[in-house]
């Protein structure tokens, strides 16, 4: 497999593995030291960004809708995942807003850091605050 379809393929995982609230699934794609970037909460390490995540969501009610996998023009070990996501939490509230997370890889295809980018607006309305500050 070429680089991109390998790219492609730890990048589908993390999509299906972050639909089911899998934790063990999404922390193996990622290595031992890496970061995330959340628009609510800035730079966190990766597996509590997660346990967060799926101690709130209501996986029956979330989905994805996926829009676009772009790979780097510049050669980079970088993806970009273009979803809507509709985001249900556990008490009821939810939200919906068009996302791209970054991904950047390391040469054993683990991804190292994770930039997360939308506009928390909406969502700050939705969920009447910041649901992951907790």
């Amino acid at each position: 497999m070429n680089k991109i379809d390998i790219y492609e393929d730890v990048v589908n995982k993390y999509m299906q593995a972050l639909a089911a609230c899998d934790l063990d699934g999404l922390c193996k794609l990622f290595t031992p030291d890496a970061k995330i970037y959340s628009p609510l909460l800035g730079w966190v390490e990766h597996r509590g960004f997660f346990e967060k995540m799926c101690t709130l969501s209501d996986i029956e009610k979330s989905y994805q809708i996926p829009h676009n996998t772009m790979l780097s023009a510049e050669g980079k070990s970088t993806m970009i995942k273009h979803f809507t996501y509709h985001w249900a939490v556990k008490d009821g509230r939810s939200t919906t807003f068009e996302v791209c997370d970054v991904f950047e890889f390391n040469d054993d295809n683990l991804i190292t850091k994770e930039t997360i980018l939308y506009d928390t607006y909406q969502l700050r309305i939705d969920m009447q605050g910041n649901p992951l500050d907790y």
